[in-house]
Order: C-alpha cells, then structure tokens, then sequence
C-alpha cells in the first residue's frame, strides 16, 4: 500500500506538470462526499476487500488494444472472466457491456460512456466515482442517476480524502484502478488495453469513433499513467502484468494463452 502523505507529495508533482488547481480539486471532493453523505451512501469498503484482497484482477483500460484483447481473451481464454475480479477504468466499461460481461468493479471520473455505467451499476458492478477539478458539473450532473441505479458506490478524490471518500493513489482511471487493487493486497494485477501510447483509443471518450493521436495533455496524463505504474510496481512490489506491447519498468509482459498459468499459482 502507498502511505497516503507519499502520494500526496507524488501528485503535488503531477498538479505542478499539468499545471492544476489543487484547490479545485479540494472543492470537489467537498462536494461529492456532501452527495454521498445526503444520500447516507455508506462506503462499500468490505465489498471493494472482498473483491480485491488475494484475488487475481484484471484491469481493463481505455487503450487502443482493448476491444482486441478482449476478443482475444474470449477465445482462447474465457474462464478469465469468471477466474478473475474484473475491473474497467470508465470508457473501457462499454467494451465488456456490449459483449455481455458486466464487470465486478467500474473506476470512473465519468467521462466515459455514462450509460455502459449505469448498465453496469444495474448489473451489480461497485461504482468507483472519482472526483477532480475538472468533472464538478459531471459530477453535479450524473450522480443522482448512478445512485439511483446503485448504493454501491465509493467516492474517490486525488488530494486530501474527504470522508466518505477514499484515496488509494493513482491519477488516470487506468492506473487509479491498479493502484487500489495494490491498495488492497491483491494477488496478480493484469493489464488489458492500458498501452500507455502515444495513440487514444476510440472508447475514451463518448464521441470518438475511432483511435487518435494524443497531443497535448493528453500525452502528457499517458506518460504519468505510464511512469506512475512503474513507480508502483517498482517500490511496493506487487505483480503485475500487461498484454499490451509497453510494459511499464518493474511490470511484466505475458500472453493471453499464458494467463491461466499466474491464476493457477496465485496463494
């Protein structure tokens, strides 16, 4: 696990890159857990343990790789998505919806595809609403219809946490996810379609039909999702794998056909 004031000192770091207000994003965690706490939405803490610790996760990402691993994984390996805790980062959500798999866990600053979502919220899945500077409307906008698809909702915020809200480190949905199945002793963390690229694939966001080029801030959250990956594997030490072609230092690269071989060994 990442002491908190640790990740606190690494994302002043990454508010000074992305020249961020750290003040707004106070300001929004005030106002998600006023939400929740109106709602009396009590965290599901128990449930996130349940799901995570010594389990084997599988963290879906946004990437351009993601709809062909997830077809990939679906041939030659399907039992994955009943072996492992399945978890999407926000628009990576549609990708296993639209295939009939609802994952166990969605981690969104809900700017993804809000009804893969609540069609997951519907299905069961733990909603992981993560609250910044730049999604208060989102927040304010789309809330009341997550809750009122699920209570299973835990709010998330990158400062200071604000009960209820937790803070687990990381910063994009992708690499938040993998920090909070770190968080919580997970056995084997696998990465499917988080290729830290220099290309956006089309389900990070709603109106994209197709991958882009990143520019601008857009590379540059790729390469702190890429480098704060690293960071985590490196210093905390849990393992964790990728199927895409970028493995980030202190990570692994494995194939899909030799995924069932980690589940098998896992304690």
């Amino acid at each position: 696990m990442v002491p908190l004031s640790l990740w606190l000192d690494k994302y002043l770091e990454i508010a000074r890159v992305m020249n961020y207000d750290v003040a707004r994003d106070r300001a929004a965690a005030e106002n998600l857990a006023e939400i929740l706490k109106a709602r009396s939405i009590e965290p599901p803490l128990d449930d996130l343990k349940r799901l995570l610790f010594r389990r084997a996760v599988m963290v879906f990402g946004a990437g351009p790789t993601l709809d062909r691993h997830v077809d990939r994984l679906r041939r030659t390996f399907p039992e994955a998505f009943r072996w492992f805790t399945l978890t999407s980062a926000d628009g990576a959500t549609g990708a296993l919806i639209e295939r009939g798999i609802t994952p166990h866990i969605v981690v969104t600053d809900l700017d993804g595809d809000l009804d893969s979502i609540l069609s997951a919220a519907r299905g069961g899945s733990l909603i992981v609403v993560h609250a910044h500077g730049d999604n208060v409307e989102k927040i304010a906008s789309y809330m009341g219809r997550i809750l009122s698809a699920t209570r299973r909702v835990l709010g998330t915020t990158q400062v200071e946490p604000v009960p209820p809200l937790q803070n687990f480190g990381g910063f994009t949905d992708g690499d938040r996810a993998v920090f909070m199945a770190s968080s919580h002793g997970a056995s084997q963390i696998v990465m499917v379609g988080m290729d830290f690229g220099e290309v956006v694939g089309r389900r990070s966001k709603p109106w994209l039909r197709r991958n882009v080029a990143a520019k601008g801030d857009k590379l540059k959250k790729l390469k702190i999702a890429h480098d704060l990956v690293s960071w985590l594997a490196v210093n905390f030490n849990p393992r964790i794998y990728t199927v895409s072609s970028r493995a980030p230092p202190g990570t692994t690269r494995i194939r899909i056909e030799n995924l069932e071989e980690i589940v098998r060994c896992q304690p």
